[in-house]
């Protein structure tokens, strides 16, 4: 049975794209019969099986969980975050998310160690696509031994036991969409 709420697509148009994003204004139709122009939506340009265009990942080493506190320009402030980002042509969602967590921490953990804790819609108003969120279990210092070159919007690793972890999730203002979804399905798994 069609949602009573389904509204369609009548039109997209390319507004601007970059290599890692396309940005469409789409004319949509309610199903009232109103057309509403510009309707933003931005989509990755790389997407693998279940529309997923990205990974958050949340690292573990000795019951504690590593959280990066990274500066983000467009609102001016600190955000707590979890490593995380895109994934690269080619890849599972599982080898961007551990490709990431070396990339911004420097830290490693087997693939069986990468364990699911479902998908997240980062905004279904705007981002055509999913995120897939993980912990990864017993991680170590990668075998590199050097800390990665510092990526924009990272930050140092600090790590939170679980009732620190219940106290920044529940009180932050200052915490990333997907890094919130991560915490809190890993509190109610762990529990």
């Amino acid at each position: 049975m069609a949602s009573p709420h389904r509204y369609r697509r009548l039109n997209r148009r390319l507004a601007c794209e970059n290599r890692r994003f396309e940005v469409f204004f789409d004319t949509v139709e309610t199903p009232g019969g109103e057309i509403v122009d510009d309707f933003l939506i931005v989509r990755p340009k790389v997407s693998a099986s279940g529309g997923f265009v990205g990974a958050c990942v949340l690292p573990e080493m000795g019951g504690k969980i590593g959280l990066m506190r990274g500066w983000r320009h467009q609102l001016d402030e600190e955000v707590w975050q979890a490593p995380g980002g895109f994934i690269d042509l080619g890849e599972t969602i599982q080898q961007a998310a551990l490709r990431e967590l070396g990339e911004e921490t420097a830290l490693a953990c087997s693939p069986e160690s990468l364990r699911s804790l479902g998908t997240y819609i980062p905004d279904a108003g705007l981002i055509e696509g999913r995120i897939a969120l993980f912990v990864a279990m017993d991680c170590a210092l990668a075998s590199r031994g050097s800390a990665p070159q510092p990526e924009i919007g990272t930050g140092t690793l600090r790590f939170f036991d679980k009732d620190e972890l219940t106290s920044l999730a529940n009180r932050s203002a200052s915490i990333s969409g997907s890094t919130l979804a991560a915490c809190f399905r890993y509190l109610c798994a762990s529990r």
